[in-house]
């Protein structure tokens, strides 16, 4: 299958972009699969929704992914009738918090077909095969979805407990040289180095949520945290080093 995954922009008047780490974890698990992989980055670009549906127009795709946190979903809804109005036979998944803590809303009133919940890496994949096989969907553990009788729900999928197993992000898939060029804009004073000089990158050592409060929803929320081990930290820091030329990494991991 041909899948098309959109880094949406939340943000547009707000010139600092941010390497969008959970898409990377999705494409990279996307890349690894038989099926052919495109992505639109609005984000990196500030793309316009015009921009959009004219870069789609060139493309040929059979699913869409998106996502976003949940104050996103009203440019989910939009760019979603947006593919359908591409390409009106392209199912639309969407990831994040705005279907992990909405979905039967998001199903009910936007184009979007599926709504996968909480960790993606392997669902995602499950998915995609079981689109192509035309298998039923029921048997996709972490989803919602519609069919003519309705939205459906799949029952949860575990956590994936050594998250060392999944496989780092393919940054080759994203224009890393845009989005090091702008990191520096994200390193407090005083400055470890001239500003000029700085290619920050960010690197996640966890999952899950270390706190449970009222006024948040976290795509992790009431998972247990996990970390990475030592070696596997430090290994990604190396590969970044080594490949991209960074020389500071911020961890964006939540506070414990």
């Amino acid at each position: 299958m041909k899948i098309l995954l959109i880094n949406v922009c939340l943000r547009d008047d707000v010139d600092k972009i941010l390497f969008p780490v959970g898409l990377g974890y999705i494409a990279s698990a996307i890349s690894r699969s038989r099926h052919e992989l495109e992505i639109i980055d609005m984000d990196a670009h500030r793309m316009s929704y015009e921009q959009l549906e004219e870069k789609m127009c060139h493309l040929d795709f059979d699913v869409v992914g998106l996502g976003c946190i949940v104050t996103g979903y009203k440019i989910v809804k939009t760019i979603s009738e947006i593919v359908k109005k591409v390409n009106k036979d392209a199912l639309i998944i969407a990831g994040n918090s705005v279907a992990s803590s909405i979905p039967e809303i998001l199903l009910a009133n936007t184009d979007v077909d599926i709504a996968v919940i909480g960790e993606g890496d392997h669902t995602i994949v499950e998915l995609l095969d079981a689109l192509e096989q035309g298998s039923d969907l029921k048997e996709v553990k972490g989803i919602y979805y519609k069919s003519r009788e309705g939205i459906k729900a799949t029952p949860g999928r575990n956590i994936v407990d050594n998250i060392d197993d999944i496989p780092l992000p393919n940054w080759t898939l994203f224009e890393m040289e845009r989005y090091l060029t702008k990191s520096k804009e994200y390193v407090s004073e005083p400055y470890p180095m001239p500003q000029e000089q700085i290619r920050a990158f960010a690197v996640n050592t966890a999952r899950g949520c270390a706190f449970n409060c009222t006024f948040c929803y976290h795509v992790f929320k009431e998972d247990k945290y996990r970390f990475r081990s030592t070696e596997n930290i430090i290994s990604e820091i190396r590969e970044l080093q080594e490949r991209f030329g960074v020389n500071y990494i911020n961890f964006w991991d939540e506070l414990t």
